[in-house]
């Protein structure tokens, strides 16, 4: 009888689950960007911005300010002011986007961040707001993911976390400390 120890066992399940993972070209790994932050330069993976993404950008009170400054060529902001990373706020099927202030729209200690759900063959905007980091929680809050947003100034730090209210992201808590 041929003894195989348990640790065995689980080397070689491991294995197996990897090899076919790579085999079949699956990623191991995080499968997407869920922590964002103004001192990165950009996203990690990021991913093309569509057009009605681009569309409800430019109505934003910021980007608007800064196209009447720059006026760039069509009226329309160029995709170098953002970067976007695709999330998955609810479930494996849509695929959410992170938009990122870049250039002439990120501040010094500060980004402006707005979210985008994936809904009806179109995006929505669910949540706009600068800070200086988001992370997108694993808690969940009427089935979509809870998001988290942070910035500091001199003296305090403040945390606001944001929940799935069934049409937007609306504030759920803040804390601020002072700084010591």
């Amino acid at each position: 009888m041929i003894r195989i120890r348990s640790s065995a066992i689980v080397f070689l399940a491991f294995f197996t689950v990897c090899g076919r993972g790579f085999a079949q070209g699956k990623q191991i790994g995080p499968p997407e960007q869920t922590q964002f932050s103004a001192e990165d330069e950009s996203v990690q993976k990021p991913v093309s911005i569509p057009d009605d993404v681009l569309a409800i950008l430019s109505k934003d009170e910021l980007v608007r300010d800064e196209l009447e400054e720059e006026m760039p060529p069509e009226g329309k902001p160029p995709q170098a002011w953002f970067s976007a990373s695709a999330v998955h706020l609810s479930g494996p099927d849509e695929i959410d986007l992170v938009v990122l202030g870049e250039s002439l729209l990120r501040g010094a200690n500060v980004i402006t961040f707005w979210v985008f759900r994936s809904a009806h063959n179109a995006y929505e905007l669910v949540l706009t707001a600068p800070a200086h980091d988001l992370i997108v929680q694993k808690t969940r809050w009427n089935g979509y993911k809870e998001i988290e947003m942070s910035a500091e100034s001199a003296v305090t730090f403040t945390r606001v976390q944001f929940r799935w209210d069934g049409r937007k992201y609306a504030e759920f808590r803040e804390k601020t400390e002072n700084i010591r």
